[in-house]
């Protein structure tokens, strides 16, 4: 019987305990952080907004002159934003940014694109191709391109 008993009141100031920290822990952060944001000392938290994915259809295929023979490149990419609104200006403008797009890998080398870091920074080169033919300035604008699909023959 006594075992019963101490060991209930083991548990009881165990999860007391655990209890009390919790409340003390998480409750004094937020007030902590309230007084060093008023000094200036912290930049705000700014929460980003969930990803919006669009597809750029149709896909693109792209032929290249290669060593005497024809290749060919065929890319699916969709890119990603956090405004709906940054993804209907890129829709609206499909013809523009398909043709920035179509003029930027054919001129690509084939040999280059044939590397991880050629398709790294072909997705670098068309986020910023994408961005400057709808016009985003800055952090503005689409903040991602993958691609779906490569396909190099």
């Amino acid at each position: 019987m006594k075992k019963v008993i101490i060991i209930s009141v083991v548990l009881l100031l165990l999860v007391g305990g655990g209890a009390a920290a919790y409340v003390f822990l998480l409750k004094e952060e937020p007030a902590a952080a309230s007084v060093e944001g008023g000094e200036g000392s912290a930049p705000p938290v700014v929460e980003e907004k969930d990803p919006i994915y669009f597809a750029l259809r149709p896909e693109f295929v792209v032929n290249y002159e290669h060593k005497g023979s024809t290749r060919y490149l065929q890319l699916s990419m969709q890119i990603m934003a956090h405004e709906q609104s940054i993804i209907d200006k890129v829709e609206a403008n499909m013809p523009a940014v398909r043709n920035t797009l179509i003029m930027l890998l054919s001129a690509k080398d084939f040999d280059v694109l044939a590397t991880p870091e050629g398709k790294e920074a072909l997705r670098a080169e068309v986020l910023g191709a994408v961005n400057e033919t709808v016009k985003f300035p800055g952090p503005d604008g689409v903040k991602e391109v993958y691609f779906t699909a490569f396909v190099m023959q």
